[in-house]
């Protein structure tokens, strides 16, 4: 992919704002991700060895209690799946390239309970659940090998109990070399010749028809919610 191709992935800083501030606003749930959590997740589903659907992955950002969620209006829901579409095809074509991505963070703030990583940690980890229980099926052993080493590598370093009292330029280092270890399983499913996560489609329908679907189906944007619920308040 030339850069040209990767650019028109890339999230204006607008809309990385946008994306931001929706994620902690009432249009999602209480429980919804927050930027740091949902970087760590994406990156760990992009670099799935079996490339994930986004129905597959998406509800689990806005929460994780299922039929419990509550979302606010469906236009903001709509721009709010549309943004995380975004952010996932931004990491899907910028993971591993030079200059590309990163893993973001928040800068630490005064009185802050969890410390700088946490949370992009804990959102690595749920990306990780969603793999298949079988990856290494069909994964030659040499590039199966590696990737347990580079997870295993950063459940230990995180989970250590010298993380509790590691300095903030500590954390920041494990973080900078988390982002290396992700190129790097990126690489390793490349050179096995398996398909790589890949931009998925964004743009839902501004309307749904009349031969859409039922008021207590799942909604077709995404969300994980009944369209009556969804997209189907604003009818």
């Amino acid at each position: 992919m030339n850069q040209q191709d990767i650019d028109a992935h890339l999230l204006s800083d607008d809309e990385f704002e946008a994306l931001e501030e929706l994620l902690v606003s009432d249009a999602v749930p209480e429980d919804c991700m927050d930027l740091e959590m949902l970087d760590g997740f994406l990156a760990a589903v992009v670099v799935s060895p079996v490339p994930m659907e986004p129905v597959a992955w998406l509800p689990a950002v806005w929460s994780a209690h299922g039929e419990e969620i509550s979302f606010g209006s469906g236009r903001q829901v709509q721009q709010a799946i549309r943004l995380v579409l975004r952010y996932h095809n931004e990491l899907a074509v910028s993971i591993g390239e030079e200059e590309g991505w990163e893993p973001f963070c928040f800068a630490a703030g005064e009185g802050d309970t969890l410390a700088i990583g946490e949370e992009w940690m804990a959102g690595f980890t749920q990306g990780l659940e969603l793999w298949p229980e079988d990856w290494e099926a069909g994964v030659p052993a040499e590039q199966a090998g590696a990737v347990r080493e580079e997870i295993a590598a950063m459940a230990t370093t995180w989970g250590s109990p010298a993380a509790d009292s590691a300095d903030e330029e500590t954390r920041l280092l494990w973080l900078e070399e988390a982002g290396e270890a992700v190129a790097r399983i990126r690489a390793r499913w490349r050179e096995a010749g398996l398909p790589l996560a890949g931009p998925v489609a964004v743009d839902a329908p501004a309307a749904v028809p009349r031969a859409g679907p039922g008021r207590n189906e799942p909604c077709p944007c995404g969300s994980g919610k009944k369209y009556k619920k969804c997209c189907g308040a604003e009818s």
